[in-house]
């Protein structure tokens, strides 16, 4: 028999063991199923039966008030008769249904005592119903005392007397029947544990048995296959391992052997192959140092281009710098020139610094730059973005809104590097959008972190430019059609000031039209 075979049977007859187990387990679990089903069917009738009794009582109770008080307490006769009915009906249920829970006919002719039990009390009742509308109707013809009399033989006696020695007879059948299905339970439970006992048993001696028998037709095999590996892998490629038997690990083996065989005439092959494969590597070893050397002179092509770009820029910056200086030496309302100007003299630094990071950008793009992290409020910042938006705005008569929802959020940033961020969006946004159009600057905050959006009006983006426009120097579609100017880093310097604050950039168009840019930034944690 071949190992396939054995471990074949061995999963066989293990499950033959788990699925009679299952079986014992599934009739256990329905026996103990059964036995609450009919302790519950028990239950809910010795619960109406002592029910039935309290309102006999009171039955017997309410006739005796009619009779001493008069025909006013009739009412409570009424309800108190409705009472036992109403028992009398639920009896009836129960009774039924705790037939039904039964499956054998045995079980079922033992019932037939409850119910039979059930019609004589509900029989007696009627009787004493009956005696009742009897002595109220000599009460009501003025016979007093005679109406008394056969309350007290035909009601009183029979409610205190037979129907009282029913109902106690069917609480002692119920409390019987509990014992007796408890006991059958019991016997019950005692045959599946011996059964299960000896299902165990015979699955642990099958186990250990059939286990030995496969590890001594596994592991010898197993050893010389080991054996012979290690030979080869020393160099002994006429190794060769002995074939036991006929099943897999014998052809295993012959395998095995057949492989050496092929490895050694394969050998002067793979020494060819490998003095081959020396020669190409060198080969490819050269191309890779003339890509890097193209490579190099990108680069370097690249920081000179930034580095043009950053000397011709100089030139106006310094001019309006000067010009500035002088206007605000000048005459007129002071106090709105001086505005005006100071904001002009602001916004040249903040173009120097953009300056500063074309030349960081030439430099290295691993070179660290410095970022002052004060605590400050992100609508604050992004308010004074949009404040010298305005002056981006004015010349193409394009407005733009404020929406702050953000609660006053505190965020832990560097406020110049984040308003350089805003600016960059808002300049984005205004440059594509028509005239008259609207740019809208919200924050909000969402899943705990302070959220900024510049929104346009414009055309949105086209599929390609979305996968590009953080990608630096690429100016897409617009540059294409000369509507706007730039260099195409304004967002590849945005995305790595937000980077350097631990956030997310995104810039995507919206659903109503136009894009949007979109900054979420963590908050600033407590005690910073």
């Amino acid at each position: 028999m071949t190992v396939r075979w054995r471990i074949f049977v061995f999963e066989i007859v293990t499950l033959a063991f788990v699925a009679l187990m299952v079986g014992v387990t599934a009739l256990s679990l329905r026996v103990a199923d059964d036995f609450v089903r009919r302790i519950d069917g028990v239950h809910h009738r010795f619960e109406v039966i002592a029910e039935l009794d309290g309102h006999a009582n009171n039955y017997a109770e309410q006739i005796a008030e009619v009779l001493l008080l008069g025909p006013e307490q009739m009412p409570d006769f009424e309800a108190a008769r409705r009472k036992m009915e109403e028992a009398f009906e639920r009896l009836a249920r129960v009774t039924r249904a705790e037939v039904l829970t039964l499956d054998g006919v045995e079980e079922v002719r033992r019932e037939i005592s409850d119910v039979e039990m059930t019609s004589r009390m509900n029989e007696l009742y009627r009787a004493i119903d009956r005696a009742a509308e009897h002595v109220f109707a000599l009460q009501r013809d003025g016979k007093q005392a005679e109406a008394v009399g056969h309350f007290r033989r035909e009601v009183e006696y029979r409610l205190s007397n037979d129907f009282e020695t029913l109902l106690e007879n069917a609480l002692k059948d119920e409390r019987g029947e509990v014992a007796s299905e408890l006991a059958e339970v019991r016997r019950r439970q005692q045959w599946l544990l011996f059964g299960a006992i000896a299902l165990t048993l015979l699955a642990v001696l099958f186990s250990a048995g059939f286990g030995l028998m496969l590890k001594r037709s596994i592991v010898r095999p197993v050893q010389d296959l080991a054996e012979g590996a290690r030979a080869i892998a020393d160099g002994a490629l006429d190794a060769r391992i002995p074939v036991r038997g006929r099943d897999e690990f014998a052809a295993l083996a012959r395998t095995f052997n057949d492989m050496a065989h092929a490895i050694e005439g394969q050998r002067a092959e793979l020494v060819t192959a490998q003095q081959r494969l020396h020669s190409e590597v060198e080969a490819r070893t050269a191309e890779l140092r003339h890509a890097n050397d193209r490579l190099r002179d990108v680069d370097a092509r690249r920081a000179q281009f930034l580095a043009d770009v950053s000397h011709e820029l100089r030139t106006p910056l310094t001019i309006l710098r000067g010009e500035a200086d002088v206007a605000l030496r000048g005459r007129g309302d002071p106090g709105d020139q001086a505005e005006a100007l100071s904001r002009i003299q602001e916004q040249a630094e903040s173009l120097g610094s953009l300056l500063d990071d074309l030349l960081a950008f030439a430099r290295s793009d691993a070179e660290d730059q410095s970022f002052e992290i004060t605590v400050t409020r992100g609508r604050d910042v992004a308010a004074a973005a949009a404040a010298e938006g305005e002056a981006l705005a004015a010349p193409r008569d394009v407005l733009i809104e404020t929406a702050w929802n953000d609660g006053g959020a505190l965020i832990a940033a560097d406020a110049r590097r984040l308003k350089q961020v805003f600016l960059i969006g808002l300049d984005n946004a205004i440059k594509h959008s028509p005239a008259g159009g609207r740019v809208r600057v919200a924050t909000l905050v969402a899943d705990g972190r302070f959220v900024v959006e510049v929104s346009d009006e414009g055309p949105g983006l086209s599929e390609e430019d979305r996968a590009h426009v953080f990608s630096r120097f690429y100016r897409g579609r617009a540059a294409d059609s000369g509507s706007t100017g730039g260099l195409g880093i304004g967002l590849a310097i945005a995305k790595l000031i937000v980077e350097r604050h631990d956030g997310a950039i995104t810039l995507d168009n919206r659903p109503s039209g136009g894009a949007a840019l979109t900054v979420s930034l963590p908050p600033a944690e407590a005690g910073s």
